[in-house]
């Protein structure tokens, strides 16, 4: 069992100029970032009451990064990481902007929110590949399983403020207000990532290729990497199945809360920020694992577990059992989430770090969005019980798979 959290560790690891202005920057933005996820979801199903608009609102957003954060892994191996991110956050700041606008303007419509969700899609990748490949560059070495669980605390803390704030701007000023906020946030990020001092990296090799042949030259040396490598094959493997069968819960949430549960934009608040609650906590234990076989077995475990929570809401119809059964599940899917990415950072070479960590990147995105679809059609059909059972099933079944691969390499 992972031991009680060494907040010595964590302080050694922000004590980094860095990665502290790094951290503060990320949190502001990140909490803009869920209270527009939250207020998205509402507004989409305020507009429509449709399961099957949630997921395809959330393929939008999702689905484009299968093309976009493989080429972003490949140009961040070559490029300014920081430059990358800097141009996501900009692009980032309009999206939200434009979201803002015409929901206070009154001209939205689930069209247009599909349309920007599908911009998000696109610009996501630049930013979140560029800012997770960063992190090596900002600590030690001996930090980085720190700083992977700090940065993941940092989304998870907003996973809690985020929808506190935003359901309650939904509730008494209307989301576009909450869209309005998140346009904002990406201020402090750009300030942060401007005034951070990136050690220098060695430029990647150049090609005689044409530059475009070159890039999906690169794409395929770093898929052909992820496969060849045993650990990482099951790290990225497993998260892959995970975020398509237990993540898209966040996307549906909005349903879940009125259709299923009868508790409205209050209910959806407070289960989104009871995911959050179960998130932090994960990321206070497993900063303890020191190598990537511990962190690995740890994401094999709770891959597990979280399919038996995940069927256990799937069947509850009491909101008062749900909300720590959602904790419970935002426990464990952090858990695999964390765990995942430090074997990934850990076990990379650094001159296929980006293009390692894009696929990891890419198959969470991917995952959510086509389990976001598919789960969303179905619930239309069924009810949401059905397809959450069948999830947690399939989850449940992933690990065991996983866990006995593990065994036997």
């Amino acid at each position: 069992m992972p031991s009680l959290p060494n907040f010595a560790a964590f302080r050694r690891t922000l004590s980094n100029r860095n990665f502290a202005m790094f951290t503060a920057g990320n949190l502001i933005s990140v909490i803009g970032s869920w209270m527009q996820r939250v207020a998205v979801g509402w507004l989409t199903w305020e507009l429509t009451g449709s399961a099957a608009w949630l997921g395809a609102i959330a393929f939008a957003e999702f689905m484009p990064t299968i093309v976009v954060a493989p080429i972003v892994g490949a140009l961040a191996d070559r490029y300014d990481r920081r430059k990358i991110a800097l141009i996501g956050q900009v692009l980032s700041t309009l999206q939200a902007a434009a979201l803002a606008i015409l929901t206070v303007t009154g001209f939205i419509t689930p069209f247009w929110i599909l349309v920007l969700q599908l911009a998000s899609g696109v610009i996501q990748p630049a930013t979140q590949t560029a800012r997770l490949v960063l992190v090596p560059s900002l600590v030690p070495r001996e930090n980085l399983g720190n700083a992977v669980a700090i940065t993941s605390m940092t989304f998870n803390t907003a996973r809690i403020l985020g929808p506190a704030i935003s359901g309650l701007m939904i509730a008494t000023m209307g989301a576009g207000y909450a869209f309005a906020v998140n346009a904002a946030s990406y201020l402090f990020v750009i300030a942060s990532l401007t005034a951070m001092t990136v050690p220098p990296r060695e430029a990647g090799a150049a090609s005689d290729r044409s530059f475009w042949m070159s890039v999906w030259g690169d794409i395929a040396e770093g898929a052909h990497y992820a496969w060849t490598h045993k650990d990482l094959r099951i790290a990225i493997g497993l998260i892959a199945c995970c975020s398509a069968l237990t993540w898209p819960l966040g996307d549906l949430m909005a349903g879940i809360a009125d259709k299923q549960l009868g508790h409205g934009v209050a209910g959806l608040a407070t289960m989104t920020s009871a995911q959050g609650v179960g998130a932090i906590c994960a990321g206070l234990f497993v900063a303890q694992r020191s190598n990537h076989e511990d962190a690995l077995r740890i994401g094999l475990i709770c891959a597990v577990l979280n399919g038996i929570v995940l069927i256990a809401f799937g069947f509850t119809k009491s909101f008062f059992i749900a909300v720590p059964l959602v904790a419970g599940i935002g426990l464990l899917g952090v858990l695999t989430s964390i765990s995942t990415q430090t074997v990934t950072q850990m076990v990379a070479d650094d001159r296929m770090r980006a293009r390692t960590i894009s696929t990891w990147y890419t198959v969470t995105r991917v995952g959510l969005a086509s389990g976001a679809l598919v789960q969303g059609t179905v619930a239309n059909i069924t009810g949401f019980a059905f397809p959450l059972v069948l999830a947690g099933v399939l989850t449940l079944g992933v690990g065991f798979y996983f866990h006995r691969s593990h065994k036997q390499g």
